[in-house]
């Protein structure tokens, strides 16, 4: 679909897109996925086919929940390795997804809906969240029958239902608050030892190893930018500089992209 439709008029769509990523780096074209469901969902929502909106939105959640399994699989590599032998795939597939080395993250389709969130208890989601999760995926279950009728058919009752999805990802997102901040020190001892000193522009850094190479969301990398790095400074006085330098280069590609005020 070429055509871009208002996005902003839809209730919470722009902030749930924030959470997701800003130029994901995947075997499969995630922008133009994402793309063309935010399109019909604003489509759909325009001419108050608010149930099909809904479906859209619900499709980004999970697009999101995927991303989030991954970037977990990347922080805390041991747990997750030893969750994911107790996830059971759909009938049939589990000879298509390698939890440990995972191409697409849409492989995580295979695996029913709600399995996946209990492998968030590794960042100490609680039951009630991930009952959510769950309980989110039964209400888009209910809404794909061909049950005669509609549930969602005001634009209260979308409202509603798309808050509680956003709802959802800010509550799964700050969860992940203290995974990121730990992912983040480490990418910055890399910077420090030299892991990247092929990169003469810390912004092409920032683009291919934080935002394409992590799959960094707007909320996730003004986490990272506004990290108090003194500690790292004082642990390391010999790489001050350079620390200084790459925490002024983020903020300001912040700042150039819009998602901060300069």
């Amino acid at each position: 679909m070429s055509t871009e439709f208002e996005t902003a008029n839809v209730p919470h769509l722009t902030e749930i897109l924030s959470y997701l990523p800003i130029e994901a780096e995947d075997t499969e074209d995630v922008a133009a996925y994402l793309k063309n469901i935010t399109n019909l969902v604003a489509l759909n929502y325009k001419y108050e086919q608010y149930q099909f909106a809904y479906f859209g939105l619900h499709l980004l959640y999970m697009t999101y929940i995927y991303f989030t399994m991954w970037k977990i699989s990347k922080i805390h590599t041991e747990r997750y390795n030893d969750a994911v032998c107790f996830a059971r795939t759909y009938s049939g597939r589990n000879n298509e997804i390698d939890f440990e080395n995972i191409g697409s993250i849409f492989e995580y389709s295979l695996v029913p809906e709600k399995e996946l969130p209990k492998i968030f208890k590794i960042i100490d989601l609680n039951e009630g969240q991930i009952g959510i999760v769950a309980g989110l995926v039964d209400t888009r279950n209910d809404m794909a029958h061909a049950s005669g009728k509609f549930e969602l058919l005001t634009e209260i009752s979308f409202d509603t239902n798309a808050n509680s999805v956003h709802s959802s990802i800010r509550n799964i997102h700050s969860c992940m608050d203290e995974p990121l901040r730990k992912w983040y020190e480490r990418f910055l001892l890399q910077l420090c030892a030299g892991e990247f000193a092929d990169y003469r522009d810390y912004n092409d850094l920032i683009f291919e190893k934080m935002i394409q190479g992590f799959n960094l969301s707007v909320h996730e990398l003004l986490l990272c930018n506004e990290m108090s790095l003194q500690s790292l400074r004082k642990e390391y006085p010999h790489h001050r500089n350079k620390l200084r330098q790459f925490e002024a280069t983020l903020k300001q590609y912040c700042q150039n992209s819009g998602y901060i005020d300069e």
